[in-house]
C-alpha cells in the first residue's frame, strides 16, 4: 500500500496495482478451508434480481446481515463466516452477475457498482427488514456505503473490510478524481481487450498481497478464471476511477472499518491507520480496527479476529434494538 509519488504512471503499472488491491476479494474459500472452515452447509433459498443474486442462510430469528463480496468474487467466499455465525444471523449472501461465472445481463450505461447498489436498495425497501448490517469487502464495501446512504431507514450498521472510498488515493494522495478516471479508462479498456492469457497473467502480479497463505493465493487465480473478463474489467475501471467519498456525509449508520497490516508492509501500522482515517473523515460515526498478521482478505487470514469484530457489531446493536 505504498503511496505513489507521482500522478504519472504507465497503464501497465496501474493494471498491476489495481489488480493487487481490488482483486484481493477473490481469495475465495480455499484459505478458509485451511483454517478448518470447509464451507457453510446451509439450505439457501436463492433470489435473483436484475444484476445479482441473493442466497439466504442462518435463521430468520437472527439479525439481518447482508454480505457483499468484492471484485470477481462469488458469495460463497463468505461461507466460513456464515457457518461460524450460524443461527445468530439471518444471512443474505450476494453474488454479482458475472462473478463466479459468465455474465447473463446487459447493464447498459448503469455500470456494475451502480447496478448492484440500485438492486440492493430496491430489495431492502421492498422487504420488511430493518436494522440491517451491511458487510462489504473491497468493492463490496463501496457498494455497502452507497446502499446505506440511499436507504438509511433500513440500515443499522455497516462493516467495511479492507476498503476505501477512493482507492486511487491510497497510492497517490495528490491524485484528483479526473486523473484517476483517466487512468481507469485506460486500465479497463486494456483489461477488456487483452487476450485471456494476458489478462490472467496480469492478475497473477497481485497475488502476493491477497492472502498470507499459498492456498489463498492459488484460489485467487481460480476465482479470476471463473469470472467474466468483461464484467471484471468494467468494474475495475469504476472502482479505480471513482471517488465515492462524497457519499460518506449521507451515511448515518455507524461504520466499522477493518484494515489489514502485516510485517513487511511498506507503511507502518500507525501511518496506515492515519491514511484510512483520512479516507473516512466524512463519516458521522467511525470505528477503525487494524487487524495485524493479515493481508487484504482479512476474514480468511485472521478469521477469529475478523469474526470477533463482526460479532460485536451484530450483537451490540441487536441487544439495544
Amino acid at each position: 500500500m505504498k503511496p505513489i509519488g507521482s500522478g504519472k504512471m504507465s497503464i501497465g503499472g496501474w493494471i498491476a496495482i489495481a489488480v493487487a488491491i481490488v482483486i484481493g476479494a477473490t481469495a475465495g474459500q480455499a484459505n478458509g478451508q485451511a483454517n478448518g472452515q470447509a464451507g457453510a452447509q446451509t439450505d439457501r433459498a436463492g433470489q435473483t434480481l436484475d444484476t445479482l443474486q441473493i442466497e439466504r442462510a442462518g435463521s430468520e430469528s437472527g439479525r439481518d446481515v447482508v454480505f457483499i463480496p468484492g471484485l470477481a468474487t462469488a458469495g460463497d467466499v463468505w461461507d466460513g463466516t456464515v457457518m461460524a455465525l450460524g443461527d445468530s444471523v439471518d444471512a443474505h449472501v450476494v453474488t454479482l452477475d458475472g462473478f463466479g461465472g459468465d455474465s447473463t445481463v446487459d447493464r447498459g450505461e448503469t455500470g456494475v457498482v451502480s447496478g448492484a447498489v440500485a438492486d440492493l436498495v430496491a430489495w431492502l425497501e421492498a422487504g420488511q427488514a430493518e436494522d440491517v448490517v451491511l458487510v462489504g469487502h473491497s468493492m463490496g464495501a463501496q457498494i455497502a456505503l452507497q446502499v446505506a446512504a440511499a436507504a438509511p431507514d433500513r440500515v443499522g450498521d455497516v462493516v467495511v473490510v479492507d476498503s476505501a472510498p477512493f482507492f486511487a488515493r491510497l497510492f497517490n494522495p495528490a491524485i484528483t478524481h479526473d486523473q484517476a478516471a483517466g487512468y481507469a479508462i485506460g486500465v479497463s479498456g486494456q483489461m477488456a481487450a487483452a487476450p485471456r492469457e494476458q489478462f490472467l497473467a496480469i492478475s497473477r502480479q497481485g497475488l502476493a498481497v491477497q492472502s498470507i497463505s499459498e492456498a489463498g493465493q492459488a484460489q485467487v487465480m481460480t476465482w479470476m478464471e471463473q469470472a467474466d473478463q468483461s464484467v471484471v474489467s468494467a468494474a475495475m475501471g469504476e472502482v479505480m476511477g471513482t471517488d465515492y467519498s462524497p457519499v460518506l456525509a449521507r451515511v448515518s449508520a455507524p461504520v466499522t472499518v477493518m484494515i489489514a497490516w502485516s510485517e513487511g508492509a511498506p507503511m507502518s501500522p500507525e501511518a496506515l491507520e492515519s491514511v484510512y482515517r483520512d479516507q473516512y473523515a466524512g463519516l458521522a460515526m467511525l470505528d477503525l480496527h487494524r487487524i495485524d498478521g493479515s493481508r487484504h482478505f482479512i476474514m480468511l487470514d485472521q478469521p477469529e479476529a475478523f469474526r470477533s469484530v463482526l460479532t460485536r457489531v451484530i450483537g451490540a446493536e441487536g441487544e439495544e434494538g
